[in-house]
């Protein structure tokens, strides 16, 4: 059974993260070695967005139509905004530079993984949509910018997804089955990854249970070309898919990984985030129960951004709330924790400091290493609705009463525990009382827009945390809430 510190690293961050030119096949190791010395049990190698980052003979690499040596205004870039084109031209060269010196990027790092024991897997993205609005970005295929009659909503645009690819076109399968194909047939990875999660709309407005039974259909022509590949290789090849963190809404997506994993179809479904914030109240349980009785195992998918809702500010998760959403993945049932978007250095550089980082991966490895670090639970939402679906979040909320479930995993034995409500009360106003799990808590202090209310250890219980916040002031407004665990 699959388990342990799945990380995937996307298309681009390695190649952005380097100076210019200054990649090499020993860059490629020194990362994998990184990431195994933080306890990374699985690395997943992303490939691709619309084009790839290898030679590919399939689809077109990231450098078609770049000249190196060329201004910055040729063809490649003219609807790129200029202050991007730097890092562009510096991801490009270094992509280049490694191919040129007969680094296969994505092969080095399986081959690295496994001299290190790491499992090394192929992560494809199924319908990669950056830069859609632009037309004719670097990133953009051939195949997707010579076929708008296969885009989802062709009638529009609001929106990246309303241009992603529509898989009910035979063609658009095909497209994604001749890299499936490549893949397998030139690296010889431990799994291969099917992110559907990138951009988790692959079917017409209203379509998408159809879409479902085609997709489901498709994935089986992909299951047999994975064992038939486990067979000549002669060892195990996994299939796992990454898809919406709620099961119905995944389902109503055409995404329907329940039955997919009863069919036999894959190995690991990771539900996930999209990537506007981390999801700190996913279903671990639920999908625990509806994937009992089959032998695929159960992923929770951490994303890098907190959000308390959708029109507030966006910022990292910290430290502590990292931890606090993977000690939920954990205390929930999964057998894996997978990261997504947590690079060292692109998302988190300045944000969080090399100790943080390093100590905080080495200690999502599993629920023991995290129980003795701080951490925080916060309330955010869920942010893949099927269309028609409402965003629920429930910030922001005005009332005299207001109540809130967090899951918070173990209940702590030592150190202490306080409530943090973001407010906005009328001058002098009396901070409100906060129970716990039924218990009144000591006053708080409300200082900057910031309640701080401890809370007794014996008002947690294993699990889940319901904060109910009682006002005296005639319309407080509670803005972000937050339970913070330091053993």
């Amino acid at each position: 059974m699959l388990q342990g510190l799945f990380f995937n690293e996307d298309c681009t961050d390695f190649f952005y993260a380097r100076p210019k030119e200054g990649v090499t096949g020993t860059d490629v190791d020194a990362f994998v070695d990184r990431l195994a010395g933080l306890g990374v049990s699985a690395l997943l190698v992303n490939t691709n967005a619309q084009r790839t980052n290898y030679a590919s003979e399939v689809w077109e690499p990231f450098w078609t139509g770049y000249d190196p040596a060329g201004p910055d205004d040729q063809p490649v870039f003219r609807h790129l905004p200029a202050d991007r084109i730097p890092d562009t031209r510096r991801l490009l060269d270094n992509m280049i530079a490694l191919a040129a010196a007969g680094v296969d990027y994505p092969a080095r790092m399986i081959e690295r993984c496994r001299e290190r024991g790491v499992q090394g897997w192929i992560s494809l993205r199924m319908n990669d949509l950056h830069d859609v609005d632009l037309l004719d970005a670097p990133l953009l295929s051939a195949f997707w910018k010579s076929h708008p009659e296969f885009r989802r909503v062709p009638y529009r645009f609001q929106g990246w997804t309303d241009r992603a690819l529509d898989y009910a076109h035979a063609e658009v399968r095909d497209h994604y089955l001749a890299l499936i194909d490549e893949s397998l047939a030139r690296f010889d990875p431990d799994g291969l990854e099917l992110d559907f999660l990138r951009f988790g709309y692959h079917f017409r407005i209203g379509h998408e249970r159809e879409g479902g039974r085609i997709l489901t259909q498709w994935l089986g022509q992909v299951r047999d070309r994975v064992r038939d590949w486990a067979r000549r290789r002669g060892h195990e090849i996994s299939l796992g898919v990454r898809v919406a963190a709620d099961p119905i809404a995944s389902r109503e997506l055409g995404m329907n990984a329940v039955a997919w994993a009863r069919e036999g179809l894959c190995d690991l479904v990771v539900p996930t985030p999209f990537w506007t914030t981390c999801d700190f109240d996913l279903p671990m349980e639920l999908w625990r129960d509806l994937l009992a009785g089959t032998d695929t195992a159960l992923g929770g998918g951490l994303e890098c951004r907190y959000q308390p809702y959708p029109a507030a500010p966006a910022r990292m998760v910290t430290p502590q709330e990292a931890r606090g959403a993977a000690a939920h993945v954990w205390a929930g049932g999964a057998g894996v924790l997978y990261l997504f978007n947590y690079f060292e250095s692109m998302h988190f550089g300045g944000a969080w400091t090399a100790e943080q980082y390093d100590q905080t991966l080495r200690a999502m490895g599993s629920l023991d290493g995290l129980v003795k670090l701080p951490r925080t639970h916060v309330v955010t939402f869920r942010d893949t609705p099927a269309p028609g679906v409402p965003v629920a979040h429930a910030l922001p909320v005005q009332g005299p009463l207001c109540a809130f479930r967090l899951q918070t995993g173990p209940r702590p034995t030592s150190g202490t525990a306080e409530v943090v409500l973001g407010m906005e009360m009328p001058e002098g106003a009396v901070p409100p009382r906060v129970r716990v799990n039924d218990h009144l808590c000591e006053e708080g202090v409300l200082a900057d827009g910031v309640q701080r209310t401890p809370v007794p250890l014996e008002a947690l219980v294993d699990g889940i945390t319901v904060i109910e916040v009682e006002s005296t002031a005639p319309h407080p407004s509670i803005t972000s809430v937050g339970v913070s665990i330091a053993p």
